[in-house]
């Protein structure tokens, strides 16, 4: 059991009083009822990317963006030097930019133009991608419109800004980046620059208080805006984190419970559940469940680069090796992580010779085919959560956290 005066230490540190006083600050999108409204959000990428905002640190915002393009699009066409060389103080931009094509009306979330380029940014917070009955989505239509009226000379990216990371654009030309992305990649770039003026840092940091509130109808924040702290206050407690966590999990009632972790997680349970969700490689989720972050689908990965169609990987758990590797579907688009036997072979469904073992990500694979293991061993004890990003590693040692970073 946890001592008090161990607890007492942590919630004293003032790295953890620095999170719950972040916390507890309130935001003004909080107080005007916009959190997470669609063309709120529009209107502030298109206040930060435009060079000639009030946020005053010119295009460095938007060359953020396009270089993170370049990572995630290896083949776009363009190098560091084009980005360099491209005028992009002089891309405007607006919202709600009519789109209107051969009849159908449409308007897009985000745009800005220059002489040289065309920036198309399609925004999804809560919605999923509309088909207005359709065969093709909404993206397609926006390429089909810019394509359509660009210059000769404007060079068109496209980019497909979502709350969700499995959610990913009916237009492979889209480069899809993720809230949390957003945040790390480019808001909190600016937050830290050296010449952001004090307004647009209070701005900026207004706006990521606000993605850390969960999506509606979701179990996941927008986006994990306090990493870096959450990290530090893990390596310095781990033991007492996890001795926490445990004993969160197993408690059958948390308000009834004497442990004094049960009592001091239910008093500061948001901060905790922050510290929880920040260290992905432990956790990801909250020892409730009540939320989770959100995880990388190897669909995504497969748009990135950052893994092909037949890559294995192999983990060790337990002194014991296990086997999967990706698998492209028939689609030609979604991919998805295939565990395997202890040959190398995949699981088949007796009698019917269905194929088992097919997900969309590495961790929740990882938990089954171990415990899969364990049940034929006569092992009782299973295992829950799997930080699966580091365990699972591909034939030149490189593990999937390693492939997310470099791609």
């Amino acid at each position: 059991m946890i001592s008090y005066s161990e607890i007492e230490s942590l919630i004293t540190d003032y790295r953890f009083q620095d999170l719950k006083y972040r916390q507890e600050k309130t935001n003004i999108f909080t107080i005007v009822g916009q959190t997470h409204t669609e063309h709120w959000h529009s209107s502030f990428m298109s206040w930060l990317f435009d060079a000639h905002s009030s946020l005053r640190l010119g295009h460095f915002p938007l060359a953020r963006l396009l270089n993170y393009y370049m990572i995630k699009k290896p083949d776009c066409g363009f190098n560091l030097r084009d980005i360099y060389k491209w005028k992009l103080d002089d891309v405007k931009f607006c919202t709600e930019k009519d789109a209107t094509y051969k009849g159908k009306k449409r308007s897009i979330d985000v745009y800005g133009e220059s002489d040289e380029l065309i920036v198309v940014i399609e925004n999804k917070v809560n919605a999923r991608e509309n088909y207005n009955h359709s065969k093709q989505g909404q993206t397609m239509d926006y390429y089909n419109y810019v394509e359509a009226n660009k210059k000769p000379g404007q060079k068109a990216l496209y980019f497909f800004i979502t709350a969700d990371q499995k959610q990913n654009a009916y237009a492979d030309m889209y480069v899809q980046i993720s809230y949390q992305e957003m945040y790390d990649r480019i808001i909190s770039k600016c937050i830290g620059h050296p010449q952001v003026p004090e307004d647009g840092k209070y701005l900026l940091e207004q706006y990521a208080a606000n993605l850390r509130e969960t999506i509606h109808n979701s179990n996941t924040p927008m986006a994990l805006v306090n990493i870096p702290l959450c990290k530090e206050l893990y390596n310095d407690y781990s033991g007492l984190l996890d001795g926490l966590f445990n004993a969160v999990e197993k408690a059958d009632d948390l308000k009834s419970s004497s442990d004094p972790a049960c009592m001091v997680y239910e008093h500061y349970q948001s901060i905790f559940d922050e510290i929880y969700l920040s260290v992905e490689e432990q956790y990801g989720r909250t020892p409730n469940a009540r939320l989770q972050r959100q995880v990388v689908s190897f669909t995504e990965l497969y748009k990135r680069g950052a893994v092909t169609d037949g890559m294995v990987f192999s983990m060790t758990y337990d002194g014991e090796r296990y086997y999967a590797r990706a698998v492209l579907a028939d689609n030609k688009r979604d991919c998805y992580f295939q565990v395997l036997d202890e040959n190398g072979n995949p699981f088949m469904e007796s009698g019917t010779g269905r194929i088992l073992g097919v997900y969309e990500n590495s961790s929740s694979a990882g938990v089954d085919v171990i415990n899969m293991r364990r049940q034929k061993k006569g092992i009782k004890e299973r295992v829950k959560t799997l930080r699966g990003t580091t365990y699972w590693t591909n034939e030149e040692g490189m593990s999937i956290r390693d492939l997310m970073d470099r791609y």
